[in-house]
């Protein structure tokens, strides 16, 4: 199988060369590895031309930023494996992956999905499944809201492989700031009929930096409904019960928003936090999440406001608490 690893790459001067590294261990000689530089304003373009110009296997590629997503499209472009490996410029791939593909025997499928290793939390973010081929999500069905929710090994973009005659004219949205991957894997998933799980961790996610969850940003609730159709379709499709997947889906865009807003500092104004905070509570799901959590909370005086802001459903207590807790704490 030839494989083509895609690399976006944006302010990654200080990472990419280990990235490449990484793809490069043990990989044949027929690889094809390419830089997509996302118009990044440091040395990264540099470093692209330089790799390009020691390995035949790596070609760089420059165009205006755009995002991750657009840098990602711009690659599948270029591509011309029979494979598809996303890979980001601060991570890395493990040892033993090319060796354990040329073992598979690999028929009709569209995915090949393996483990990861979260450096965050230096465990390995796996699924208690024999290897092997599964057909429709349907026979995943023990494990599939762990691949979706807990693990979201199938809602990355890695790691995994990519048949590209599936891909077909598929591409990222590059409307979205955020789960524009959450949503090219769903509308993948829906034209896939097979998925070869590949047992081992051969992915390194090196999530210690400037990671979602250490940002504020208020775009959760509208990401988690524009993936949410699409995966009630994939659901449908696939024979299976939409309604506790989605409500899962919603309830923790909930409560990742509201765990955003209320433990990391950030620029939002009152006007836009109480906004985020009366679509929260508008939610019975979420607000029963909410009240069972904070009724666990171990900072009972700090949880105080909190909780009779999601009792008594006042956004705007929810959203001066917040702000005063940043400014002066």
């Amino acid at each position: 199988m030839k494989i083509s690893i895609i690399i976006p790459c944006y302010k990654a001067a200080g990472t990419l060369r280990r990235a490449v590294e990484s793809a490069l261990n043990g990989a044949p000689e027929d690889l094809e590895l390419l830089l997509v530089e996302d118009g990044s304003p440091d040395d990264t373009g540099v470093l692209c031309d330089e790799l390009a110009a020691l390995d035949a296997r790596i070609t760089a590629l420059h165009r205006p930023n755009g995002g991750a997503g657009a840098a990602r499209n711009t690659g599948l472009e270029a591509a011309r494996g029979d494979w598809i490996l996303f890979l980001d410029a601060d991570d890395e791939l493990l040892s033993g992956l090319w060796q354990a593909l040329e073992a598979v025997a690999v028929t009709d499928e569209e995915m090949i999905l393996f483990g990861l290793r979260r450096q965050s939390t230096g465990g390995d973010v796996t699924v208690p499944l024999p290897e092997g081929r599964y057909r429709g999500l349907a026979s995943l069905q023990s494990v599939l809201p762990a691949l979706l929710f807990d693990t979201g090994l199938l809602a990355a973009p890695y790691p995994k492989l990519f048949r590209r005659s599936a891909i077909g004219t598929l591409r990222f949205d590059e409307t979205l700031k955020i789960n524009e991957d959450v949503l090219f894997n769903i509308l993948f998933l829906q034209k896939t009929t097979a998925i070869y799980w590949l047992c081992g961790v051969y992915y390194k996610q090196n999530d210690v930096g400037d990671s979602l969850s250490r940002s504020l940003r208020g775009d959760l609730l509208d990401a988690e409904a524009v993936t949410r159709p699409a995966l009630e379709t994939l659901l449908v499709q696939n024979g299976l019960d939409p309604a506790p997947y989605l409500y899962t889906s919603r309830v923790r865009a909930c409560l990742n928003q509201y765990g955003l807003l209320t433990g990391c500092r950030g620029t939002l104004s009152f006007r836009q936090r109480r906004a985020l905070f009366a679509r929260i509570l508008a939610d019975r799901d979420a607000r029963a999440a909410l009240t069972d959590r904070l009724r666990r909370d171990p900072n009972r005086l700090l949880a105080i406001p909190y909780r009779i802001g999601v009792a008594c459903r006042w956004p705007g207590l929810l959203a001066a608490y917040t702000l005063a807790k940043q400014r002066f704490l």
